[in-house]
């Protein structure tokens, strides 16, 4: 381990991946991976920007990708990318694998992509995004852009991993903005209007600036010294168009959240999330384990099973049950 560490540290490709495909199959070996890289990145204080890109299907966020690549390298930073894909209903892999668009840039030793399946996780990410941000971390990549599923309004996952979220939209009528009002509306940082070049892009980003003002209203008041003003930019990936602009607003929000102190509350937020997540896991796994030949367990399910008690007073038994031990 110690070895993969070391190797890890000098951003040796192939170690990284192998890395990533532990976190991916869990473990205690990954624990114990995981355990070590973060002593490293305590030693190293690593500078890292963890950037989210999400949005419904179909916005341009690979095409994006792709372009926040070449600007960031031809500013000398190294970069790296986790594309959230639907999972193989036979293999549970990545179902587009690296992104065709991004593969002019698989050669650069300086730029690693990766595609992870989403493994029936519903937040737009896979569970072990956390944990490959983590080695990525270690291997001292400048930049970690990830690009969620695109699941429309439930993959709010993001926000607990990135430290700063952009929230990619075309002009594609009323029904990208209405998705966004239910769920990824709370918790952009940037917002981006791609394929600008399309007729409505305008009318777009000026009903996204009138929801923010609304989003803005109903917030609570916050120290002017801590706010942060979301801007709506115009970008056509495919037309080499507000790459540049985009990259700024990104990068000042993560000067913004060192400046107001603001990025270390928003990392300990995510590892509180990762915290509640694992206990839940945890505290099922260990339900399931105890339950297996309950004979309490084998009764509550016969019943509900044949309409003899409802599935709430089921549960509410359970628990009670299990309170008791």
């Amino acid at each position: 381990m110690d070895e993969l560490v070391t190797q890890i540290a000098a951003a040796r490709r192939r170690a990284v991946a192998r890395a990533i495909t532990q976190m991916e199959e869990g473990g205690d070996s990954a624990r114990q991976l995981l355990a070590r890289l973060r002593e490293h990145i305590a030693a190293i204080g690593a500078p890292v920007h963890v950037i989210g890109l999400t949005g419904p299907p179909g916005a341009g966020k690979s095409s994006l990708s792709d372009q926040l690549i070449s600007r960031l390298r031809a500013l000398g930073k190294r970069v790296a990318v986790l594309a959230v894909d639907p999972s193989s209903p036979f293999t549970g892999g990545a179902v587009l694998g690296d992104r065709v668009r991004m593969n002019r840039h698989a050669t650069d030793p300086s730029v690693f992509i990766r595609s992870m399946g989403t493994r029936g996780d519903s937040g737009g990410l896979a569970k072990p995004v956390r944990d490959a941000v983590t080695v990525l971390t270690a291997a001292a990549f400048d930049v970690i852009l990830i690009e969620t599923v695109g699941v429309g309004q439930s993959e709010l996952d993001v926000m607990f991993v990135a430290d700063t979220v952009a929230v990619v939209l075309t002009p594609a009528g009323g029904d990208h903005i209405q998705t966004a009002k239910a769920g990824i509306m709370e918790i952009g940082d940037v917002f981006v209007v791609n394929k600008s070049d399309l007729q409505g892009a305008g009318r777009t980003a000026k009903d996204i600036q009138d929801m923010l003002r609304v989003r803005n209203d109903r917030a609570q008041p916050a120290d002017e010294a801590g706010e942060w003003s979301v801007p709506v930019l115009l970008t056509s990936a495919l037309a080499q168009e507000g790459t540049d602009q985009l990259w700024e607003a990104l990068y000042g929000h993560f000067e913004h959240l060192v400046q107001t102190k603001q990025l270390a509350w928003r990392r300990g937020r995510g590892r509180v999330r990762e915290m509640q997540e694992l206990l839940g896991r945890k505290v099922a796994d260990e339900v399931e384990r105890r339950w297996q030949n309950d004979a309490l367990w084998q009764d509550l399910q016969s019943r509900v099973q044949s309409d003899r008690l409802s599935v709430v007073e089921a549960v509410d038994m359970a628990v009670q049950n299990l309170l008791k031990d």
